[in-house]
């Protein structure tokens, strides 16, 4: 390793081991000075794992069910407005976890917009997952299933096209081509997504919390009870030693896979395929049951459904000081510190992912590309945990723990992003730079950063979005000082108060949209 690529490593390895494994020691080192035995392998904790395996993998069936057929279009055709189409179906996975679920509920629910204005109207039926493990799977699939578009997609747009020649020249239609030919070597790419798809399915917390309800619990759900409510840190930590373990499992092989099937590459294909007829049904169906949650979210925040009529009521009532009480703290400080420290945790991120992702394409040691990834292993309420335990011997104050914990959260993510890019980075491009005799700074600038502009973007909108949206970290350890806008539409739901919690979400909704539209306009484009 030579002494550029250290200094490139070093700040992402001393925040990982400062922000991630440092508070995951202290988490075991301090349960363990408690004295008495931890019960890990018991009757509870065995039910719980295994209905949160069980949820996590009929969400991912469904998840990659959903993105394989808008990899494919994706991938493979030519339509208009592809562009559009791939850059959109992103949307919901960047969506915050809150107001997806408040839109899950506005839409499916037995007073939502689908129920009261499509089916009951007109077939006399009423469609109500809502409280139901199938709700939890629909919930799950519908927030990950563009991770599969991204992925699968990508791979789908490198492949070479001969396989498909030869399989047409020996008589293959083109569905079996794609099946028998090419799907076997979109195979890593595909298991790739569905193992990155099952982590965010295992470790759902928002969704189980709203939607579930009460009558399920998964390993983060009692998590969180554990620490919130029973004060049981044996308990939490039994737990957490089980979700560290599987997940991290889980976690390496994805990062093995990610090396062969160009994971985040974000390509977009230009062959000349004809767009196939169920391609439009899919679309169809995409913006109906993906984007009519999403919407109606946006909707009910302007809706009376008792009155049916427009109205403005419940942004009064949120920004009258009425509700206050309940989020303990105005929501313009809700605003004002969520976008805060969502910038800040998204520019640490890209920071932090450049220089790692740079140095470790230099050096090649997988022992870092794993260590950077390993942070999906561990959930935002486990890692919460850990700095609730530092605050015993090191004065931390909320500010200075959720930055690092939401920059921790969607480094992963950055970071396997910015790597992708570094990987198909022109080098002779960069020599050419050095032989004109460009310095260091004039090359990050002039030459490194517009090339790498799509994916700075990109890792940029993704962990603010995740910021703004993560709520299990923010429930943890919530400081009404320092309100954020996800826990506080969470506060309004479980009070009582939906409307205003709906109208919260709503304009979290439609900043996200805002900052979508403002970030990725050159993705938008066709060209």
């Amino acid at each position: 390793m030579n002494k550029r690529s250290f200094f490139e490593l070093a700040p992402a390895l001393l925040f990982t081991v400062g922000a991630y494994i440092f508070p995951i020691a202290m988490l075991f080192i301090y349960t363990y000075g408690m004295g008495g035995k931890i019960s890990i392998f018991n009757a509870l904790n065995f039910q719980i794992f295994k209905f949160t395996t069980y949820q996590a993998i009929l969400s991912t069936i469904l998840a990659v069910a959903m993105g394989l057929p808008g990899a494919y279009l994706v991938g493979r055709t030519r339509f208009k407005f592809k562009g559009i189409f791939a850059a959109l179906s992103t949307v919901p996975f960047v969506m915050p976890s809150i107001s997806m679920t408040l839109g899950f509920i506005s839409f499916f629910g037995h007073s939502g917009i689908l129920n009261t204005y499509f089916l009951w109207p007109i077939f006399h039926v009423r469609f109500e997952p809502l409280f139901t493990l199938l709700g939890v799977v629909m919930g799950n699939a519908f927030y990950n299933f563009p991770l599969t578009m991204i992925i699968v997609g990508s791979a789908i747009s490198i492949l070479d096209p001969v396989y498909a020649e030869v399989a047409k020249i020996d008589g293959a239609s083109r569905l079996r081509s794609f099946i028998s030919v090419e799907l076997p070597i979109l195979l890593p790419s595909v298991i790739a997504s569905a193992l990155l798809i099952f982590i965010y399915c295992f470790t759902s917390f928002t969704v189980m919390l709203v939607i579930g309800g009460a009558q399920f619990s998964t390993l983060e759900v009692q998590i969180y009870m554990y620490l919130t409510t029973l004060l049981d840190f044996k308990g939490a930590i039994g737990l957490t030693l089980i979700q560290i373990c599987f997940i991290g499992l889980i976690a390496s092989v994805f990062s093995i896979l990610r090396r062969s099937s160009g994971t985040f590459s974000q390509e977009i294909s230009r062959t000349n395929s004809k767009f196939p007829l169920w391609g439009f049904f899919y679309i169809l169906g995409v913006f109906i049951f993906v984007f009519g949650p999403i919407l109606s979210q946006i909707f009910t925040g302007f809706w009376n459904f008792q009155n049916s009529t427009l109205t403005l009521e419940w942004f009064e009532r949120l920004f009258s000081g009425r509700i206050d009480p309940y989020i303990g703290n105005s929501v313009f400080s809700s605003i004002i510190w969520t976008l805060t420290f969502s910038t800040l945790s998204a520019i640490l991120t890209i920071v932090l992912s450049i220089t790692a992702a740079h140095a470790v394409t230099k050096i090649k040691i997988p022992i870092f590309d794993a260590l950077f990834t390993s942070a999906l292993a561990v959930s935002p309420v486990t890692l919460a945990f850990g700095y609730l335990v530092i605050q015993n011997y090191v004065p931390l104050t909320f500010p200075l723990e959720i930055i690092p914990i939401y920059t921790m959260l969607s480094f992963p993510i950055g970071f396997q992003t910015l790597l992708a890019g570094w990987q198909r980075f022109p080098s002779e491009i960069d020599e050419a730079a050095s032989v004109d005799g460009a310095n260091w700074i004039q090359k990050i600038f002039m030459i490194r950063i517009p090339i790498l502009k799509p994916q700075i973007i990109s890792t940029f909108f993704f962990s603010f979005a995740i910021s703004m949206g993560e709520m299990g970290a923010t429930l943890v350890l919530y400081n009404p000082r320092f309100p954020m806008i996800s826990a506080s539409a969470y506060k309004l739901f479980s009070s009582m108060h939906v409307p205003e919690a709906q109208a919260f979400g709503s304009m979290l909704t439609i900043a996200i949209f805002l900052i979508f539209y403002i970030l990725e306009r050159p993705i938008l484009k066709d060209n």
